[in-house]
């Protein structure tokens, strides 16, 4: 039941016509595991999420650490946390001088969005600009 076919084709969505239907019990490395042990090299990575590899013993601690001190708070730049500040410091000092301004977001959406209207603002502004020096 825990790994039935019938569940996971009636009861989730597939993105594709023909699923793989490997049934996954666990992760280590670049392997995924079935629940009767056979081993598969994970050639998608979690699409890209995971390409450390499963189960990294580094990611695994600091996953546990920062658990330690809280799951998840706002990012968008309401509260001070000292990891987004020690990140934001350090791409800073990576960075051209004048990008030293980052907009931390949960989602690939949310970056295109962030853009768009960083984009939107930028052009509005040019435009006042030059509307003002004619």
């Amino acid at each position: 039941m825990e790994f039935s076919q019938e569940i996971f084709l009636n009861h989730l969505a597939q993105t594709s016509p023909y699923p793989f239907l490997i049934a996954i019990e666990k992760a280590e490395g670049v392997y995924l595991y079935s629940p009767d042990g056979k081993k598969y090299i994970d050639m998608i990575s979690g699409i890209g999420v995971s390409n450390l590899g499963h189960r990294h013993p580094k990611v695994v601690q600091a996953i546990k650490d920062q658990l330690d001190k809280h799951l998840h708070v706002m990012v968008y730049g309401e509260y001070i946390q000292a990891t987004s500040n020690l990140l934001a410091k350090k791409l800073a000092g990576c960075l051209p001088q004048q990008l030293n301004c980052t907009y931390f977001v949960n989602s690939g959406t949310e970056a295109n969005e962030g853009a768009l209207k960083l984009a939107k603002r930028l052009a509005k502004n040019h435009i006042t600009e030059v509307r003002m020096a004619q």
